[in-house]
């Protein structure tokens, strides 16, 4: 069991008895980390939550943001990280589906997908085998629900091999109006609809809030299997149900199972509730424990005005979900499950709802202190070898085997669809010329060497990919994923993640509206897996026919940078793959100039001045350039002594820094004199570096002398073929 001598001290100082086993269950996953964040919940606080446009944030299972008058985007993002430690398949393909009943529980349809997979090594064996798994489970739940995913991210690093971090994201559209926004009172009855509930995933919550054995192995039960045809049904007959107001209030049942659905939305409306747990539709005899707490998938729980019952069983019938009426809400303040006429079990609700929080020690390790000392005395290497061994990092390379396993459907309202721009665009309806950008983000390397410098970056990148592509950032989810919180130099990792996040957040002035915490990432032996801080995006495209994509587009334009380039070699991919070093000073965050920079992409993407644009992040200057013209298939020249730098005396510090708030802009070459007018009016540092070619390679000169000229042919096999020949 996860729960601790003093917490069972405390349910019998609640009870003021011997709990009994299925009260123990309950109270076993409501407190679990997973479910009651009772380690995190004071960090979270920090987080600039509120906002023009915040519609629902933190509480309930999903936030919802407007992103134009009367247009609403509900996303979220989860983790599935244990489960798909054990069963890649079946771990990630429930992840997507419950992420999804978030977003449809506030009315939302969904119409994109987002994963961001953290990968072990693939030389590794079982790290291939998870990988491989993880990417076909959620893209054929994905494909399943007919639901498309768009964008995302992938790095591969050994300290995944056995626990792999598995986040993904959904986002969904409703007007406004539509937002179930109902609240349940006394009488009203509670129907679970979906999937008959067996005993697949018993007390998952609580196995996610704690280390995983060895492998893994002995935990497969606690992952139950996923079926997206049914998925399919239910978001359709939940979207009849919330769009004609049958239904007052819609919950996933996921982590914690039934007793959790319940027992929290009666705490957040001050009610109590009793279940007749007989009448739970069931795929075969379950004790009343394995009825509370089952995470059996593809169930949501609807509240529903006894007047509307006969219409809700219609729809639901319509659509072939099965459903049974459990029991219903009351004033009484507890929760009461009964079983054949039996008590089962009689708790307060809201102190079974929220378990106090839970103070943690935290203290930085010696490591971190030796990890960030500053760089000196590196070797200079060939440019041409850098950057080949940077372009074929599964870290940089093209993701086009993961996201070609998605099925993106006809009619799906993808402008910018994965591998082409920094961000994926999706059009709000046929005829619209609006659009929303959707993107997720994290750098495990700088969470894991700086977690404050690393976490602020990360919704740093995920800004820039937002504004790379011409919209304007709305809100953030976030997903900070770290290691046993009651290890306090791993709980360090966490806390500095979170202020990471809120201080760059904050300074951006764009909300985190909601997320997830995940915890108890550790190997068999109790290390922590690189800590990660997963961050989503979404932004609004007042135009969706004016945004800009990643890929070069034609001879003879000018190749600009934004941004200053300094020595900032530290923790970045170019030292990693060239030098086997992770340490170093991590890039600095800078949110001023993010602004500033950001308001220069935005005006040049408006007035139709630039027609491709990418931002500067892992690889550096030279990778982001080599992608454009390798993705454009036109070739390009680039002066690395016109770069605009700061403090910079070698080459590859000009092209392979990850300095911040930095982009790469192609624009018309008669159009140059009106990008450095602008960027004169914004104070933003623009130059131009070079310009495309015809001549099909990639060359770099420091003036006179030719530093990389390399073939874009054979740079595109590397960069397309690198992350096929690791995983197939």
């Amino acid at each position: 069991m996860t729960l601790t001598e003093t917490e069972i001290k405390e349910i019998r100082r609640i009870l003021r008895r011997e709990p009994t086993p299925e009260e123990l269950a309950m109270f076993e996953a409501q407190w679990s980390e997973h479910c009651s964040y009772k380690s995190s919940r004071r960090l979270l606080r920090l987080l600039p939550t509120s906002g023009r446009g915040v519609l629902v944030g933190p509480g309930r299972d999903a936030p919802a943001v407007e992103v134009f008058p009367g247009v609403a985007v509900v996303f979220k993002v989860e983790s599935h990280n244990h489960p798909s430690a054990v069963d890649p398949y079946n771990g990630a393909a429930t992840g997507v589906g419950g992420v999804v009943r978030d977003v449809l529980s506030l009315g939302a349809r969904p119409v994109a997908l987002l994963s961001m997979l953290y990968l072990g090594d693939p030389r590794d064996s079982r790290a291939r085998w998870l990988a491989r798994g993880i990417v076909r489970g959620a893209s054929d739940y994905g494909n399943g629900i007919g639901v498309p995913t768009v964008a995302g991210d992938a790095w591969f690093d050994g300290s995944f091999n056995a626990q792999p971090l598995v986040n993904v994201a959904c986002v969904g559209l409703l007007r406004v109006e539509e937002l179930v926004s109902g609240r349940p009172s006394p009488g009203d009855l509670i129907v679970v609809a979906g999937n008959p509930t067996g005993r697949e995933g018993l007390l998952g919550s609580s196995f996610a809030s704690k280390p995983l054995g060895e492998e893994g192995g002995e935990e497969t039960g606690a992952v139950p299997p996923a079926n997206p045809s049914m998925e399919r049904a239910l978001i359709d007959a939940v979207l009849e149900l919330t769009r004609t107001r049958l239904v007052k209030y819609v919950k996933d049942v996921g982590g914690g199972g039934l007793a959790t659905a319940v027992v929290e939305t009666a705490s957040d409306f001050g009610l109590g509730a009793e279940l007749r747990l007989e009448s739970l539709h069931t795929k075969g005899e379950l004790s009343p424990l394995e009825m509370l707490v089952s995470e059996t998938q593809e169930r949501m729980m609807l509240v529903v005005d006894q007047r509307r019952l006969e219409e809700v069983v219609g729809v639901l019938g319509r659509h072939a979900v099965p459903a049974s009426v459990v029991g219903s809400f009351d004033e009484s303040g507890r929760l009461r499950a009964y079983y054949r006429g039996r008590l089962v079990a009689d708790v307060p609700a809201r102190e079974l709802a929220r378990r106090g929080e839970v103070w943690r020690p935290s203290r930085p390790p010696a490591e971190f202190a030796r990890a960030i000392k500053p760089l000196n005395h590196l070797p200079e290497v060939s440019v041409r070898d850098a950057l080949r061994a940077i372009l074929s990092s599964p870290n940089v390379a093209s993701k086009r085997w993961i996201y070609e396993q998605s099925v993106h459907e006809a009619g799906s309202g993808i402008v910018v669809g994965p591998g082409r721009g920094d961000a994926a665009v999706l059009r709000l309806g046929a005829g619209d010329g609006r659009g929303i950008a959707v993107k997720g983000d994290a750098n495990p390397r700088y969470t894991s060497i700086d977690p404050f410098r690393g976490a602020a970056n990360s919704v740093a990148e995920c800004y820039r990919n937002l504004v790379a592509v011409g919209s304007s950032p709305v809100a953030f989810v976030d997903e900070p994923n770290a290691g046993n919180p009651e290890d306090p130099e791993q709980f360090w990792y966490f806390e500095m993640m979170v202020k990471g996040i809120a201080w760059m957040a904050d300074g951006l002035g764009v909300p985190v509206v909601g997320g997830k915490v995940s915890l108890y990432n550790v190997d068999h032996r109790g290390r922590q897996v690189k800590p990660t801080a997963t961050i989503v995006g979404v932004g609004a495209v007042e135009d969706v026919g004016r945004v800009a994509t990643i890929d070069f587009k034609s001879e003879g334009s000018a190749v600009l940078v934004i941004g200053t380039t300094l020595p900032e070699l530290g923790g970045t991919e170019y030292l990693a793959r060239v030098f086997g070093l992770e340490s170093g000073e991590v890039p600095v965050p800078r949110p001023a100039e993010e602004l500033r920079n950001s308001s220069y992409i935005a005006r040049l993407i408006r007035e139709g001045v630039a027609l491709s644009v990418h931002d500067v992040s892992l690889g550096g200057l030279a990778a982001a350039v080599a992608e454009m013209a390798v993705l454009g298939r036109i070739g390009v020249e680039v002066d690395v002594e016109r770069i605009p730098q700061r403090g910079c005396t070698r080459a590859d510090e000009l092209l392979f820094s990850e300095t911040q708030a930095r982009y790469v802009v192609e624009v018309p070459a008669e159009r140059v004199g009106e990008a450095l007018r602008i960027a004169q009016q914004l104070g933003a540092v623009v130059t131009v570096v070079g310009r495309t070619t015809a001549a099909g390679v990639v060359s770099v000169r420091s003036g006179e002398r030719v530093l990389l000229e390399e073939s874009l042919e054979e740079l595109r096999e590397l960069y397309e073929g690198a992350l096929p020949k690791l995983l197939v």
